[in-house]
């Protein structure tokens, strides 16, 4: 009877230690959720889509790539806490296959989204991020974080070293005069480098159990604002004025809420 006793206290205590193990558990999962946030290419109000021609001040265009690094990304709580994810580089493009170095094929592909594990609840305000590489990056190619690399077409190079990363590339052709010109729209100096800082008209809401959801709308006519792209197809370190523009754009005028979900 008494082992009978201790065998049956036994399981009990088992059981309750798995309980509050899982409440454990749960109480974690509460305290962290998923998030999404999209960022949706348009021009104007048309939806972007490659070698499909676009009017911009006058002029029709044709695009096969764009493409551009989303760095440093935080998120502004209403209590002002700031979720942080250091290091982080996540390459956003809409592009066809593209030759790298001449020696192989980075295929096409379609990325709009980045996703957030493990943020802590609560209601968001605010998001930050950056359009290109940081100094530290960009000077060192020897630190790769995220998904930094020199096999994606989104370096520069010179006689065959990779030199430093490419932070927005946007090219394709004007298509209005009789024989298409060719047009590469580029950032990539440090000085080039952006932080943008968006005010959501909505809290962000994040939780266990679902995955809050942040879309942007990225207009790909106002990369070029105020620029005469028809004068000036090339932009690139030969031009740093025109990509200072460009970088300037990225910060001010290329991003804006679409909605919060």
């Amino acid at each position: 009877m008494k082992n009978f006793k201790n065998i049956a206290l036994a399981l009990i205590t088992l059981t309750a230690l798995n309980s509050c193990s899982n409440d454990d558990v749960q109480a974690v999962a509460d305290l962290s959720g998923s998030t999404q946030i999209n960022f949706d290419s348009k021009v104007g109000t048309a939806d972007f889509a490659l070698n499909t021609p676009f009017t911009i001040s006058g002029q029709s265009y044709q695009f096969d790539h764009l493409r551009y690094w989303v760095s440093d990304v935080k998120l502004v709580s209403d209590k002002n806490v700031t979720y942080a994810l250091s290091n982080s580089f996540f390459l956003m493009e809409e592009t066809s296959d593209i030759l790298v170095q001449d020696k192989f094929t980075y295929k096409a592909n379609k990325r709009e989204a980045i996703d957030l594990k493990d943020v802590p609840s609560g209601s968001y305000t605010k998001v930050i991020f950056s359009v290109g590489v940081d100094a530290t990056h960009n000077d060192n190619m020897s630190i790769q974080d995220g998904e930094l690399s020199q096999l994606n077409g989104m370096t520069n190079v010179s006689w065959m070293w990779h030199t430093s990363y490419i932070f927005s590339s946007l090219t394709g052709k004007n298509v209005t005069p009789a024989t298409p010109v060719a047009v590469s729209v580029e950032t990539g100096l440090n000085t080039n480098y952006r932080t943008i800082e968006i005010t959501l008209p909505t809290a962000l809401l994040v939780s266990g159990g679902k995955t809050a959801k942040l879309n942007l709308n990225v207009d790909v006519e106002k990369i070029v604002k105020d620029i005469d792209l028809a004068a000036s197809p090339k932009i690139s370190a030969s031009t740093p004025e025109l990509m200072t523009k460009v970088a300037d754009n990225y910060k001010n005028n290329v991003f804006t809420v679409k909605s919060v979900e």
